[in-house]
């Protein structure tokens, strides 16, 4: 029994302390809990099951669908894929590399032109 304001009596509706109503309830509430899962597991495993057996009609008739279909056209190019941002560094370090490249390229042939060039002045003072 508890007192209020008013010196009333007011009897306690609960027999029970609220740890005990939760021990009580724990159980049955987790045991349907379970039951609403399982339930849902035993539905999906069901629509999945009828999923894989209906899969080569599926495919059958999505190939019949398809059969007088014109595939798409193909685009004259591809479009242009964006460019991402270079660091600075990066390009110059790119930029330093062809120059290397370059300069090697024109030494190479500078030689090669000179090696046959002296190849020919040999050639034509024997001859």
């Amino acid at each position: 029994m508890a007192l209020f304001s008013g010196n009333r009596k007011v009897r306690s509706r609960r027999t029970q302390t609220a740890k005990e109503i939760k021990q009580e309830l724990s159980p049955r509430r987790e045991t349907r809990h379970l039951a609403r899962r399982s339930d849902e597991v035993r539905s999906q495993i069901h629509r999945l099951e009828c999923l894989i057996t209906d899969a080569p009609r599926l495919q059958r008739q999505q190939r019949l669908a398809n059969i007088n279909m014109v595939p798409p056209m193909e685009l004259s190019s591809p479009a242009p894929r964006r460019q991402r941002r270079v660091p600075i560094a990066q390009q110059r370090a790119r930029r330093g590399a062809k120059l290397r490249m370059f300069t090697e390229g024109v030494f190479v042939l500078g030689a090669i032109a000179a090696v046959v060039g002296w190849l020919n002045q040999w050639f034509h003072f024997w001859n």
